[in-house]
């Protein structure tokens, strides 16, 4: 790395507040390590403890000892490159902003590092420019907005931790009050009134529920910590689905529902868990009838369509509003929340049913057009043979995460809105794209969930972007959301076929809500 020069300026950080960081400066080359120094020890307005380090050993071993705030990190670090050591830094000290320097531009060294969680990435040329004061304050920014994200992971964690424990510590209790009811109800413990038997038969029906519900928590925790496996086996789905049918029909009789079966002749074989694939579709079955109204339409359909099996649960409910529509298979997301709620129900049963589908190799989703006019419950999973051999699945590896690829140009705005799609799900797969052309090679090599395009970039913009995908089966066309700072191009985005626009600038809750929204269309 050669020598170079600075131009500060200290405007755009308050005199009126001391900041204090610890920086750490990795070259091999002596002369540029003293010059970069030099340069930050003269900021004003921020207290600074500069350190530095030769080669990426030494880097990562100083790491060890003290939690710096920035890393400025060369790209060429013999005998090993800024990279592989970029990795080892976001992977052992997630807190630490990383920015890659290097002695001359490369899109694709770029490309990868931001992809390996770089910051920026800044030639000797740009750096001699750069705003150093400005640089520290988005470390700011981001050291605080990943200090929040970890606190709340850490949260989130010691929640599950706490339902885990006390759905445990029930379960005993539970076993021994549905124990000796039985006892009692069979006659062990002498005859009972007809009044008795009544009580006890509600005592285990409601005991039951409650195990059911413990049991729903628990299978939740053990797939989003990669501990439930599955044995799958030939299951044909026809005769579980009337089965199941048949075990919702005392629910059924006592609404009056107006059941409509439709089975296939032949037989549909698919690969399961029978008691678990059982389990969805008596959730789906269970849903459609606490929200129809008394005396009205159920319908349950199995039919098979290139090569998938399908399975339509329609009730005549009041419908699912848009807003909610998106949720519904959130973790404990439940229809009216609140103490006047009118439907009873955790909202376990849909986040675990699609986990279960989702892990073999299947898909669940829900249709509705709210006002009214019902809901559909849809799932459908690959057709099999009855004689495939079992085959054991890990419930939690295959579940596939949604993945989002971000096409912008500016890397201040990439970080931002990873920073904010880190805070909406753990199972989101976030890829970068720094050009059109790059984008249309991304979605070509593995169809992303959505796309959130920029529309102003060098060389193809997005609106290039979009005709493109205009032109693909609708089937390899993704979503696509559009973030420009033109108020004219709102119109021409859409016009050209994105599905949302968003101006700029924007805030992190209308973002996030209409990603999931996005998400939540592109469920099926």
């Amino acid at each position: 790395m050669d020598g170079f020069g600075f131009v500060c300026y200290n405007a755009h950080v308050p005199t009126t507040i001391e900041l204090a960081f610890s920086v750490l400066v990795v070259d091999d080359e002596p002369d540029a390590r003293s010059i970069l120094k030099g340069e930050l020890e003269k900021l004003s307005g921020v207290t600074l403890k500069v350190s530095t380090a030769g080669d990426g050993d030494e880097a990562l071993n100083k790491l060890k000892e003290t939690p710096y705030d920035l890393v400025f990190l060369d790209y060429r670090l013999p005998p090993t490159d800024g990279l592989d050591i970029l990795e080892k830094i976001r992977q052992h000290h997630p807190k630490t902003a990383v920015v890659m320097t290097t002695a001359a531009g490369s899109e694709q060294v770029a490309v990868a590092a931001m992809k390996k969680g770089a910051m920026d990435y800044i030639t000797q040329k740009d750096l001699r420019q750069t705003d150093l004061n400005q640089l520290l304050r988005r470390v700011i920014e981001i050291r605080d907005l990943v200090n929040q994200n970890m606190e709340l992971r850490q949260v989130n964690q010691m929640k599950n931790e706490f339902i885990a424990n006390v759905s445990h510590e029930l379960r005993t209790p539970l076993t021994v009050v549905i124990g000796y009811a039985n006892t009692m109800r069979d006659g062990s413990l002498g005859t009972l009134t007809d009044a008795q038997q009544k009580a006890l038969g509600s005592i285990i029906d409601r005991a039951e529920g409650l195990m059911a519900t413990l049991n729903n928590i628990l299978s939740i925790r053990e797939v989003h910590e990669g501990r439930k496996q599955l044995l799958l086996k030939p299951v044909e789905l026809g005769k579980l689905v009337a089965a199941q049918v048949e075990k919702a029909g005392r629910e059924i009789r006592r609404r009056k529902l107006k059941l409509e079966t439709a089975y296939p002749k032949s037989e549909i074989w698919v690969m399961a868990v029978e008691d678990e694939l059982g389990e969805v579709i008596d959730n789906l079955l269970s849903n459609a009838c606490k929200f129809s109204p008394a005396e009205g339409a159920l319908t349950v359909k199995v039919s098979v369509e290139k090569g998938r099996a399908r399975l339509a649960v329609t009730d005549a409910g009041p419908g699912i509003p848009p807003e909610v529509l998106p949720h519904i298979f959130d973790t404990f997301s439940a229809a009216n929340q609140g103490p006047t709620r009118e439907y009873p129900g955790l909202g376990l049963g849909l986040p675990l049913s699609k986990q279960l589908i989702e892990a073999i190799g299947g898909r669940i989703w829900v249709e509705s057009e709210g006002s009214g006019r019902g809901t559909t419950a849809r799932l459908e999973v690959p057709v099999s043979t009855k004689d495939a051999a079992p085959v054991v699945v890990d419930g939690s590896q295959n579940v596939r995460k949604k993945r989002i690829l971000i096409v912008e140009d500016n890397p201040d705005l990439i970080e931002v809105l990873m920073l904010f799609l880190a805070s909406v799900s753990r199972n989101l797969s976030i890829v970068t794209a720094h050009s059109g052309f790059e984008a249309l090679e991304r979605i070509e090599e593995d169809l992303p969930s959505l796309v959130i395009l920029d529309v102003m970039m060098p060389g193809m913009d997005g609106f290039e972007v979009l005709s493109r995908l205009k032109r693909l089966p609708k089937e390899k066309r993704p979503p696509v959301m559009v973030l420009t700072g033109y108020s004219d191009a709102l119109a021409r985005a859409k016009e050209a076929g994105a599905d949302d626009v968003m101006l700029k600038p924007f805030e992190k809750n209308a973002f996030v809500k209409k990603v999931l929204h996005l998400l939540g269309t592109n469920i099926a």
